[in-house]
């Protein structure tokens, strides 16, 4: 099973335990509060139906928010998610609104205590600290916002609960304005909590940068392996909770391509293992002179390395600079190191395709000096391989 279904199968479940309470609260609390013709306790009711509505969102969006990448989406379905819990905070502050509206425009309170309504309340706000601990470890087990918000909604509710049982505690000590007020905190709570969410999530939608302490957390990772200097350049995007990072590091000037890509898989490696939240990592390899280079670019804005010439050109000159060598130097694994806007050249020789009995000194002092005029060569070094 993979990370994702794994991920989907624990949001499923958690979403389906917190609808099923969810509904069983809001219907007693609606009940509770038609008899006590109690509207805090109404709009509490209403506050937990909502929650059940928001499961039913969260349900279908875990279901296909951590689906693999495909061709249409090759990032994956991440921003279903985020796209969802934009959505959901946008539909409580509607709810917020109403119950506010509602709780103002009302002409007089008739509400009554009672000791189921009180029981209703009660039960709320104990299973639903519950559900929030419950739902909150799960979102942060698998990086999920949209779970992570989904808990504190329930939160909300029990917040709210407590701010109901504490009017219609005013209103059994006669002070019947006690509902309302209660009514119009409970708004309050859902409203504060949803634009939260809302702001939150939009800010993930336009790819805002995660908490730059995430950032210096990750760069000191990276920066703790040997052979890995200077993390730089450094960007991220968060989807739902998970973050797709692209990093810059330098790597020793001489390292070959296989030990450079080595070492960026060895730091995607580390830091998402360091830092579970982060999901993707693209390194792109420097070396430690670019640090050197960079402030040296022209009018065209080329970067002076970017001038000398690629490694087929490099090739057709090698094969016309040492064409009287051509029998025993391997010219096509010649290992190039474009250090320092210049040029170091590896030649690779094969003493077994030398002429006999030659010394191999002269036809490196020979390879060397065909060599010696080339303009964007800084420093070339023979090395003859023997066959074993």
């Amino acid at each position: 099973m993979t990370k994702l279904k794994k991920e989907q199968d624990i949001a499923v479940r958690v979403t389906l335990v917190g609808a099923f309470w969810d509904g069983v609260l809001g219907l007693a609390k609606i009940a509770a509060g038609y008899f006590s013709q109690s509207q805090a306790l109404i709009a509490d009711g209403i506050h937990s139906l909502s929650d059940l509505v928001t499961d039913v969102f969260v349900y279908f969006a875990s279901a296909n928010s951590r689906k693999g990448p495909d061709e249409n989406h090759p990032y994956g379905h991440l921003r279903f998610e985020t796209l969802t819990t934009v959505f959901l905070g946008m539909v409580l502050i509607v709810v917020a609104v109403g119950i506010a509206y509602e709780s103002i425009t009302s002409t007089a309170s008739l509400a009554q205590f009672t000791w189921y309504g009180a029981a209703a309340l009660i039960l709320t706000i104990v299973v639903k600290e519950a559900i929030f601990h419950y739902t909150k470890r799960a979102g942060e087990k698998i990086h999920s916002k949209m779970l992570v918000a989904n808990a504190w909604h329930s939160r909300s509710d029990a917040l709210s609960s407590i701010a109901v049982l504490i009017g219609l505690a005013g209103v059994y000590f006669g002070y019947g304005w006690a509902d309302m007020i209660a009514s119009i905190v409970v708004a309050l709570l859902i409203g504060k909590m949803a634009v939260s969410m809302v702001w939150e999530n939009l800010a993930e939608l336009v790819d805002t940068a995660p908490d730059p302490k995430l950032i210096e957390q990750i760069k000191e990772t990276a920066n703790s392996l040997k052979h890995v200097m200077a993390p730089h350049d450094v960007r991220a995007r968060s989807m739902a909770g998970k973050v797709y990072l692209d990093m810059h590091i330098h790597v020793p000037s001489h390292a070959s391509v296989s030990e450079g890509h080595y070492l960026g898989d060895l730091v995607a490696y580390t830091v998402k293992k360091a830092h579970p939240q982060v999901e993707d990592v693209m390194v792109h390899i420097d070396t430690d002179e670019k640090i050197q280079t960079d402030s040296f670019i022209d009018k065209s804005g080329k970067p002076p390395h970017l001038q000398l010439p690629a490694r087929h050109q490099i090739m057709a000159d090698l094969g016309f600079l040492l064409r009287q060598h051509s029998a025993y130097v391997d010219i096509p694994n010649t290992r190039l190191h474009y250090l320092n806007n210049m040029l170091d050249l590896e030649i690779v020789a094969l003493s077994d395709k030398a002429p006999d009995n030659a010394d191999l000194k002269k036809l490196t002092a020979g390879i060397l000096f065909d060599l010696e005029n080339t303009r964007y060569i800084n420093k070339a070094s023979v090395f003859w391989l023997f066959p074993s």
